[in-house]
């Protein structure tokens, strides 16, 4: 399966690419004020890289946040609009728990944090001990 994957709801927005559960293409890229310039031609860029066209995308994900408003609308939106294209799926993913992601069998809760600005953040408790996070608190905003 080719997967095409979005995420912009941080001030560096990355996409990749996997063929058959493996990583072919990747960028990482800040996002001040050049998402909207910058994403599909990224997209492009990592397409050619991995020798596919978008039409050879069997699903498209992106994260659905919590994270920047004006960041996770305009990946939502180019993700809608590719699947929508090509007439593939498309899903949704929080940021908070691909960032839990990163601890698979821990011992322990994870909390996932973002900077929400003006002195709050976003965050969430998963249960790790598997490969796939539970939810044990929802996506939220807090005082740190």
């Amino acid at each position: 399966m080719n997967i095409l994957a979005i995420d912009t709801s941080t001030s560096l927005a990355s996409v990749a690419v996997t063929v058959a559960g493996s990583v072919i293409a990747e960028s990482v890229f800040s996002t001040d004020r050049t998402l909207s310039a910058r994403l599909i031609p990224e997209i492009e860029r990592l397409l050619i890289i991995a020798g596919l066209s978008i039409t050879s995308i069997d699903l498209f994900a992106c994260t659905t946040g919590p994270g920047s408003f004006t960041g996770v609308r305009a990946g939502i939106a180019t993700t809608q609009g590719l699947a929508l294209a090509t007439g593939k799926p498309c899903v949704g993913f929080s940021s908070l728990a691909l960032l839990a992601l990163n601890f698979p069998l821990a011992n322990h809760p994870v909390c996932a944090l973002l900077d929400a600005r003006k002195g709050e953040v976003y965050g969430a408790l998963f249960d790790c001990s598997s490969t796939i996070p539970i939810t044990l608190i929802s996506d939220c905003v807090m005082p740190p």
